[in-house]
Parts: C-alpha cells; sequence; structure tokens
C-alpha cells in the first residue's frame, strides 16, 4: 500500500513540476514582452515569432530546466521535512531531464537548443544537468536505502504520469500569459 502511495504521489508531482518547468519558460518570455500560451508541455509565442534576440531565446530556453534543477536541489535541502517527498521530487526531476535529453536527439528541446545556440554540441547542456540530477538522486536513494519495491513503484508513477502529460496534454488546462 505504501508503494501505491508513492506512484500516486509521484504522478501528482509529475503533473505539478511539469507546469512549473513551463511557468519558468513562460514567465522569462513574459518578462521580456512576450504573450505566450503555456500548457503542460511547452510554451509558445502567441504571435509564432519566437523569440529574438538569440540571448532572449537562450534565457527563456534555460529557464525551465533551471526551475527543475532548483526544485531538486531545494528538495535535497529539505529532506528532512518533506521525508519520502523528497526522493519522489528528485527523481522526478532526473526523470524529466532525462527524458528531454532522450527527446533532443530527435527534437532539441530546452538544454540542447541552448548548447547549440552557444556553439557546444548538442548533447554537452544535457549531460551536465542530467549528471547533476543523477548526483543528487544518487546521494538521497542511498542515504534512504530504498528498496527494489520503491524503484517498481516510481517506475509505475513515471510510466503513468509521463504517459498521461505526452498523450493526454490536450486534457490538461492552458494558459494565456
Amino acid at each position: 500500500m505504501r508503494h501505491i502511495k508513492t506512484a500516486a504521489t509521484l504522478i501528482l508531482c509529475i503533473i505539478a513540476m511539469q507546469y512549473l518547468h513551463e511557468l519558468g519558460h513562460a514567465l522569462t518570455a513574459k518578462a521580456f514582452g512576450y504573450n505566450v500560451v503555456m500548457t503542460i508541455n511547452r510554451v509558445s509565442e502567441v504571435h509564432g515569432v519566437g523569440y529574438s534576440p538569440i540571448y532572449e531565446a537562450n534565457l527563456v530556453a534555460a529557464a525551465g530546466p533551471a526551475v527543475t534543477i532548483l526544485i531538486a536541489v531545494l528538495a535535497y535541502w529539505a529532506r528532512a521535512r518533506l521525508g519520502a517527498l523528497a526522493p519522489i521530487v528528485i527523481g522526478n526531476a532526473m526523470v524529466m531531464r532525462l527524458i528531454a535529453s532522450v527527446v533532443s536527439f530527435s527534437s532539441p528541446n530546452d538544454e540542447a537548443r541552448l548548447s547549440a545556440n552557444l556553439g557546444m554540441p548538442i548533447w554537452v547542456l544535457p549531460v551536465l544537468v542530467c549528471t547533476v540530477l543523477i548526483a543528487i538522486f544518487v546521494a538521497i536513494a542511498r542515504e534512504r536505502k530504498m528498496g527494489w519495491q520503491w524503484y517498481l513503484a516510481m517506475w509505475a508513477g513515471v510510466s503513468i504520469g509521463y504517459s498521461a502529460v505526452i498523450m493526454g496534454e490536450s486534457y490538461f488546462p492552458s494558459f494565456v500569459l
């Protein structure tokens, strides 16, 4: 029963963190004066013009991953208070950026676009971000000594949660900022 709660909590965590990640992009774009539409899985400029100059595009691209990393770092820092929620939040941050990194091979996303815009191979920043998040997750996993049942619950929650986010994007609310 405890691990069913873990999977359910992870699904809710995925939805919340997806919106927070996209909110990072949206608020940064809004700070530059763009009108944007935010869904659970993307932010688009209302008029379809895109972000220009390039430094604005880079900051908008960096904002979402920065929010995700900040959430993971804060969850690790507050792990004693968060209890069982801390590894769920950190694990989700890690999985979120790992999925984005894999997707970037066919459609460059956040860190991959930023890498390309900075003249680096597209894999550099995704690998760096994933390495940081994996290190934080490994630290809390070792500290908590989570068993195979926890990892199975994590796998189930990730599978259901990200399937819902990706395939059910049109069913989640969108926001115009």
